[in-house]
């Protein structure tokens, strides 16, 4: 039997539908599962390596995990296991990967990254012995895999199979590089599901889909038909088939109704968008958003993510972009901030731009410098992300499936504040004053320390938002502000 091999680091809140008679290797959740154990994590943050804020984070990430609750504090408490592993060649994110040496649009630095890397090493000593005797393909869906997937390729040898979304796209800069001459190329992508645990459907009683084992996933025997995942240019399943995306507001807005009727959940990549509701995406073309979210099923969400420093948007039209957003114009809400990047597939065509050839040894360049009149400058985005992500502190922690389709979080007691991605922990502390007891959080990255006469009410904070009532007033008042500035509290 075959063996369709997922390397790390795709998205953990999908799964891979192998076809019929194809068994389902996922080192990518076999990765996420090992470096998010709690226990793993609650070992390290003994060891203390990182230092004192390193630790209780890692002791928040562990007690949130454990919790088994598939929301935003999960997600960041993944988030947050991958930013703590170390590794002489990669850091990891929730979201994606990053060379410490080079870049990630150089063959050359991908694979020295692939030989120096130790991360991987368990999923690659898994895969050569569950490809032992049989013929292995490697699906990569995204650039991220990459390293994973030159490691994979020195490891099984010759006549693997490379095959997924990225390999088709990047087909030809691919076979230009020596190390892959013995591979061979299909651009045959398969099916990707949101996992069950994410998802909305799943939470309505889908059956558990199965990430291994020989069988289809998603064969819809015995409950809720699962929902399929939609990215880039990928083609959006007919049949009746349940989906969500991550789209290009026009290629969203262009689809079908019938299309659009089988939604269950929508993240729009836009540049622009004024206050009539008529959005820009990534290559200039136009959508009005009003008549998108009308074309979708009441309560499906939808959301936008804006890439700041498009050509020809201004600072201004930019901030007014996002202030729109924020205040959910035609019921899109805000999704994220992110640099603007000009696709050397998918270039800018609304306006006048000058792109500038790839950078010397960047033989795999996905993204293009261009030049164009009335953008903004790269210190101008930077200030307006900052700015943003500071006063939007609840944006979803990752371009992740997961985020297109959870709803808000289940509302708490009355005048609850509490944030879930916060978790009271005790250990070292990293104001110098020796151990303690602090409230972390995972969203903003900052702990503050409890005195002991407040730990249990603090505690029942989530649970209970009177927990500080018997405190005398100023005293509540200078927690309260002490809690909200580091996060604790929305």
């Amino acid at each position: 039997m075959d063996v369709l091999v997922v390397p790390p680091l795709a998205d953990f809140t999908t799964v891979v539908a192998p076809p019929p008679g194809v068994a389902l290797l996922d080192l990518n959740e076999h990765l996420v599962r090992r470096l998010a154990d709690p226990a793993r994590l609650r070992a390290a943050a003994d060891r203390g390596p990182g230092g004192p804020l390193t630790a209780l984070i890692g002791r928040a990430a562990a007690a949130i995990l454990a919790r088994g609750a598939y929301d935003d504090a999960h997600v960041r408490a993944v988030g947050a296991a991958l930013g703590l592993a170390a590794d002489p060649a990669v850091r990891l994110a929730v979201d994606g990967l990053e060379l410490t040496e080079g870049s990630e649009e150089s063959s050359r630095d991908l694979l020295g990254a692939a030989r120096r890397c130790e991360l991987f090493a368990p999923e690659i000593e898994l895969a050569r012995e569950v490809t032992r005797g049989r013929r292995a393909h490697i699906v990569i869906d995204r650039a991220d895999q990459l390293p994973a997937a030159f490691a994979l390729v020195a490891a099984l040898g010759e006549g693997v199979t490379l095959c997924g979304r990225h390999v088709a796209e990047h087909r030809a800069a691919l076979r230009r590089i020596p190390e892959l001459a013995g591979v061979r190329w299909h651009d045959w992508s398969p099916e990707q599901l949101i996992r069950p645990p994410w998802c909305e459907t799943a939470r309505a009683g889908a059956p558990a889909l199965r990430a291994g084992g020989g069988e289809a996933i998603g064969s819809g025997r015995g409950g809720v038909e699962p929902v399929r995942w939609v990215v880039g240019e990928r083609p959006v399943p007919g049949g009746g088939v349940l989906w969500a995306g991550r789209l290009d507001v026009a290629r969203a807005a262009a689809l079908p109704g019938e299309a659009l009727a089988r939604c269950r959940g929508l993240t729009l990549m836009l540049t622009r968008v004024d206050f009539l509701g008529v959005a820009t995406g990534l290559t200039g073309g136009v959508a009005g958003l009003r008549r998108l979210r009308a074309a979708l099923p009441p309560g499906v969400l939808v959301t936008g993510e804006l890439a700041v420093g498009a050509p020809g948007v201004s600072a201004e039209a930019a901030e007014e972009s996002m202030e729109l957003l924020a205040g959910g114009l035609a019921g899109v809400r805000p999704a994220g901030v992110r640099p603007y990047r000009m696709g050397v597939r998918a270039p800018w065509t609304a306006g006048e731009v000058l792109m500038r050839p790839p950078r010397a040894g960047h033989d795999l360049a996905r993204w293009a410098e261009f030049d164009a009149p009335g953008g903004m400058a790269p210190d101008e985005v930077a200030i307006l992300l900052r700015r943003w992500v500071e006063r939007l502190p609840g944006l979803p922690a990752g371009r992740l499936a997961a985020c297109s389709v959870a709803g808000p979080a289940a509302p708490g007691p009355p005048g609850a504040a509490w944030d879930p991605c916060t978790e009271v922990v005790a250990g070292a502390g990293p104001d110098g004053r020796g151990p303690g007891t602090f409230a972390v959080n995972l969203r903003s990255g900052r702990s503050i320390r409890l005195h002991h006469l407040l730990v249990a009410p603090v505690s029942r904070l989530a649970a209970d938002p009177h927990a500080l009532d018997h405190l005398a007033e100023p005293a509540r008042r200078r927690l309260t502000a002490e809690l909200a500035a580091a996060g604790v509290l929305r």
